[in-house]
């Protein structure tokens, strides 16, 4: 009998919760995969369709985690009515109280993922697509409504908001302050300056001023390549006269 997408879903989803329970419970080192598929009512070949590795697993959970903040703020009432600081600010808080029901799983995990060496990043890294995507309308919609200019190099723009969540989910997880009192402060002051940049015509004027330096820069060394190419075949005449 074929499977829907749905029941598929719903197992995936039930895979994760149990891989976090246990996880939580036992550690990463000591949980196994086949241990989270007796804990969610799974076979130990149905675990292996959906996760290869364990590795896998947390790339899903970070990917479900942020469906779910998609659905919660695209279901807040006129909020498309937000200025983009708010949307974008919206989405972190969203993302960080999602994690704060898995907080013990996240600081399980947490040094093992944002230490390269030992984890894949690229993979963590291919998690975002979604969270790409929700940044980018977000600037394309404040760009329409004239909120701000579109920034130069606008498609490498979406990443640097990655980045930067990745950076307050680091910081978060070191957090001892009173109610993570800490990392608010540090998303208001950051977005506050975010805020400044995006809205002023900063960024126009260090693009252009790099491209200037780029641009005279290249001029500069082809005349030099060029006054070398020149001096090696007027020696290389010499050479062959002797």
């Amino acid at each position: 009998m074929k499977i829907s997408q749905e029941a598929k879903e719903k197992t995936k989803i039930k895979i994760i919760q149990s891989a976090v329970d246990l996880i939580t419970k036992n550690g990463y080192k000591n949980t196994s995969l086949r241990e989270i598929a007796s804990n969610a009512g799974v076979s130990n070949p149905t675990i292996y369709n959906y996760f290869p590795s364990k590795e896998n697993l947390l790339y899903d959970y970070l990917e479900y985690k942020h469906i779910q903040a998609f659905e919660i703020i695209t279901a807040i009432e006129n909020f498309n009515t937000y200025t983009l600081r708010e949307q974008i600010q919206t989405l972190i808080d969203t993302e960080l109280e999602l994690y704060l029901e898995d907080r013990e799983f996240i600081l399980e995990i947490a040094d093992m993922v944002f230490d390269t060496s030992s984890f894949n990043i690229n993979s963590l890294y291919n998690t975002n697509q979604l969270f790409i995507e929700i940044i980018s309308q977000m600037l394309e919609v404040a760009i329409e409504a004239k909120e701000i200019e579109r920034p130069p190099f606008f498609e490498y723009m979406p990443h640097l908001f990655w980045d930067y969540f990745v950076s307050i989910v680091f910081y978060w997880t070191k957090d001892q302050s009173k109610s993570f009192e800490n990392t608010t402060q540090l998303i208001d002051h950051s977005m506050s300056l975010a805020e400044s940049v995006l809205s002023s015509k900063i960024l126009s004027k260090v693009s252009n001023l790099t491209l200037f330096f780029i641009k005279n820069h290249l001029k500069r060394g082809m005349k030099e390549f060029t006054k070398k190419q020149l001096n090696l075949e007027v020696i290389k005449k010499d050479l062959k006269g002797v």
